[in-house]
């Protein structure tokens, strides 16, 4: 080898250095672009044309009237400055105190300092436009900067592209006491609660499918109490998947219980994807957190107080004979300003019989209040719901079985549920925020569902009888601490503590499920009787949950564009059927983010785990009931982890695109598998003096094994003129990996798991006119595998007996692939004049009755209803 001589290590040196000078000149060019460029191009318009778009008072040329000290007139020339340096600024020129918690104010955002003659309002509602923040007085030179749908215009068109990627919107879901979303290293949907139909009541299914990629609820009809989730990017349980649900930072008692929102009440709804944040919500979140925000501002002085709305139409079925009467009214009324406010809603909505049998009422009340301080925000929440509904079996069904199941029978179903709750965050000063949240979440559910059972036995109609409830209690504190500038070149430290006790009292399966010490053999066919199985379970008890997590995490902020977290939660779990144990749940992710002229792009990265016990309320107010211990002490508790990446684009306001890949494993999930039990009924002597034994279905709680979840998401966004355009894609694969030492169940190693769709998709588009409004959505999810509901009926009708009954891998002969499902919306308002509309709106327009998730299930078909709304 011949040795380099000193110029040509001198060569390589010199190379090595400029590819490394050239690497940071591109590393560094946005931010050199950014600083070269004239203040024109940094966002830095005419004052007078900021004004304008900010306040209709002045793009019509009046003068708008400030209280004092808003009137006070400032001559400003600082330029791009963040919001943060701007307020700072402000309140030193116009001599008055401006309170605000970095919560609900995006202190890291971009804005242009730069304003001659002009009234201080003005300049605050200019650099606070389009953040949900107005100011408030509440002294002669002290403002505060406060939440209010008033600052967006209560009455205004639905959101556009930029209000779902704007990264300087400050959330409440990732971040314990809030942050800006460009710092968040998960994917993070927002549906703003103007975007939503204020005139009528809309379920969970109608709200996500389509909108928020990766997620698919079955379609629901006001008859079902219970939400059924198809995909949360694969599958994460057996009948109970579901996020972690919380309403204004209370944990729901049962997520499933959650399927109906009042759009009046609604100021935005965030929802994480994934077990990433388990790492600050705990157990139960494996598979993600959905964080229901409701309405807590005021009304102007000029504003309406009162919202009244009233509909009625009818609904189309096959089913049924004639037209179907739907009608909902509802009345909302606010009182009080930015600083002080309350409100108090109601809704009343009622549809007949779409099928034989089955009507639904539905009441739903919800009521706030809100108090800003100089340095403190409370509120308080309170929600009900009740619904009655008469839910009988699938007409397809009807004469196939009869005798002990009835299933042909309506039975009525009845809810009750409630939420009560207050939250607190108190500035303590610019580096330390507080924040407590304390409330107590409930249901009552009698006539429960037995949907997400494969089998229709005689469980049904155990269930049918079976009565069940829950009361949760949650408590959350959390503190964050400010280092230097943690938008731009800084650390924020999160510190929380978190307790939940929920109470549960549920009875109607009792023996119908099998302990873990009763054994069947899969193999052997015989019909003669097996051992005798009687439960000594309580079938009516009383169970007792606890869960109590500490967490801490850090977020560093370097150059204003990479963002680094890490964090992790050390979560008790404790109850009489899962032995009490400890979870460490982990978050890692980084995110950076870089922009050039109108283009703005963020890399992110994020790896999490989440576990859920074996036994949760879910599990047990939905379908399975009674205090079954001995069933559940062997189970492993669920658990899911895994890794995201993602990139947002944005091209101004004006169009986005959003695009994740995520893979993670979901492994103990736990299934219901059928058994048969023969001998459990004699029915005497038979022929030849034999004793004829007839079979019956219990089911056993098994640990399934291992499933791969895997797929992309995509979502696009864009906004021209009075047309707003948006679109989501995901692609998932959700597959068994291995299978559990002992699972008797259908399931074997590479099947794709039952009902969850291969794709999903929606579009949505919006027309803003001065006096109308049209909103059109398409929903589809195609390709999924379940169970051909209408052939296993048969079969077991046409098996007296139930010796033949299939169960455990027979039932693989029942799969069948499902092509997909496709639903279509349309809604439009128009203006008679100010605060008076007239609403035209048509559900499931394809009269798609049935298909998803099986052939059996029913749902109302097409539904046109005509409303009012006024305000006064």
């Amino acid at each position: 080898m011949t040795a380099a001589t000193p110029g040509a290590r001198r060569n390589r040196r010199v190379g090595a250095l400029a590819r490394l000078g050239a690497a940071f000149v591109l590393l560094a060019w946005p931010s050199v672009a950014r600083a070269s460029r004239p203040r024109e191009a940094l966002g830095c318009e005419p004052a007078s044309a900021r004004v304008a778009r900010a306040s209709p008072d002045a793009a019509s040329g009046r003068a708008r009237v400030w209280p004092e000290p808003l009137d006070r007139v400032l001559s400003l020339d600082v330029g791009d400055v963040d919001l943060r340096s701007a307020l700072d600024r402000i309140a030193a020129d116009a001599r008055v105190r401006v309170s605000y918690s970095p919560e609900v104010v995006p202190v890291a955002r971009r804005v242009c300092l730069s304003f001659q003659q002009t009234t201080l309002g003005d300049v605050l509602v200019t650099l606070l436009d389009g953040s949900g923040v107005a100011p408030v007085v509440i002294g002669a030179d002290q403002i505060v900067l406060a939440p209010s749908r008033a600052a967006v215009g209560a009455d205004a068109t639905p959101a556009r592209a930029r209000d779902a990627t704007h990264l300087e919107r400050v959330v409440v879901t990732g971040t314990a006491t809030g942050g800006a979303e460009r710092a968040s290293p998960f994917a993070l949907t927002v549906i703003d609660g103007r975007s939503l139909s204020p005139s009528s009541m809309q379920s969970m299914s109608s709200v996500f499918d389509g909108a928020i990629p990766g997620v698919w609820l079955w379609a629901q009809s006001p008859a079902s109490v219970v939400a059924r989730y198809g995909s949360l990017r694969g599958a994460s349980s057996f009948g109970v998947s579901t996020p972690k649900v919380y309403i204004d930072g209370i944990e729901a008692a049962n997520p499933l219980m959650v399927t109906q929102l009042d759009p009046s009440s609604i100021e935005r709804i965030e929802v994480i994807r994934g077990p990433q944040g388990a790492a600050l919500y705990g157990s139960d979140a494996i598979s993600g957190v959905v964080q229901i925000v409701t309405r807590h501002d005021g009304v102007d002085a000029d504003s309406p107080t009162t919202d009244v709305r009233v509909s009625a139409g009818s609904s189309t079925s096959s089913y049924a004979t004639g037209g179907i009467l739907a009608q909902e009214h509802g009345v909302t009324v606010r009182h009080g300003a930015a600083a002080n406010a309350a409100s108090l809603g109601l809704s009343v909505s009622t549809l007949g019989a779409y099928t034989p049998g089955a009507d639904a009422q539905q009441v739903m009340a919800s009521g706030s209040v809100r108090h800003v301080g100089s340095r403190a925000i409370v509120t308080g929440t309170l929600r009900m719901h009740a619904t009655n509904t008469d839910v009988p079996a699938s007409p397809l069904l009807s004469g196939l079985l009869t005798g002990p199941s009835k299933l042909a029978d309506s039975t009525p179903q009845r809810v009750r549920q409630y939420t009560l709750g207050t939250s607190a965050t108190f500035q303590a000063s610019e580096q330390w925020t507080h924040a407590l949240t304390a409330g107590i979440d409930g249901y009552r559910l009698s006539g429960m569902s037995a949907a997400s059972l494969p089998l229709p036995s005689s469980t049904d109609s155990a269930l049918r009888a079976a009565r069940g409830g829950a009361d949760r209690m949650s408590l959350r504190l959390s503190s964050t601490r400010r280092f230097a500038s943690p938008e731009t070149n800084g650390v924020l430290l999160t510190f929380g503590a978190e307790h939940s006790t929920a109470r549960e009292q549920t009875s109607g399966l009792g023996t119908q499920l099998a302990s873990r010490s009763w054994v069947q053999s899969a193999s052997d066919t015989s019909s003669a009787p097996r051992t005798q199985y009687t439960s000594s379970d309580d079938a009516n008890g009383v169970t007792w949950w606890h869960n109590t997590g500490v967490l801490t995490q850090a977020q560093v902020a370097l150059n204003g564009s990479l963002f680094l977290t890490g964090g992790a939660r050390l979560e008790h779990i404790s109850g009489p059927a899962t032995a009490s144990q400890f979870a460490l749940l982990p978050l890692l992710g980084a995110s950076w983010v870089a922009g050039q002229g109108p283009v703005t792009m963020k890399l992110r990265a994020a790896y999490g785990r989440g576990i859920r016990p074996a036994r949760t309320v879910a599990r047990g107010g939905t379908w399975m009931g009674g205090h079954e211990s001995r069933s559940l002490n062997a189970l492993a508790p669920e658990e899911q982890a895994g890794t995201e990446l993602g990139v947002d684009a944005m091209w101004g306001e004006h169009l986005s695109l959003n695009v994740t890949r995520f893979d993670q494993r979901a492994s103990g999930l736990v299934q219901p598998v059928a058994l048969l039990d023969y001998g459990s009924f004699v029915s005497g002597p038979g022929p030849g003096g034999s004793t004829n034994y007839q079979a019956r279905v219990l089911y056993q709680l098994q640990n399934v094994g291992a499933i791969d979840n895997r797929g992309w998401e995509m979502q696009a966004k864009s906004s021209l003129g009075p047309l707003a355009v948006g679109a989501t894609l995901s692609l998932v694969s959700s597959r068994v990996a291995r299978l559990a030492t002992g699972y008797l169940g259908d399931l074997r190693e590479g099947d794709r798991m039952l009902e969850v769709p291969a794709r999903t998709m929606g579009l949505n588009a919006t027309w803003s006119a001065s006096r109308w409004t049209t909103t059109g959505t398409v929903s589809r999810a195609a390709d999924w595998v379940n169970y051909d509901e209408l052939s296993l009926a048969k079969a077991i009708a046409a098996d007296s007996t139930g010796m033949l009954v299939p169960v455990g891998r027979a039932l693989r002969a029942y799969w069948r692939d499902y092509e997909g499902s496709t639903r279509v919306s349309l809604r439009t308002a128009f203006a008679l004049r100010a605060h008076t509309w007239i609403n035209l709106s048509g559900e499931n327009l394809l009269n798609r009755q049935i298909g998803e998730p099986d052939n059996v299930t029913v749902v109302p078909g097409r539904t046109i209803t005509l409303g009012l709304r006024t305000a006064f």
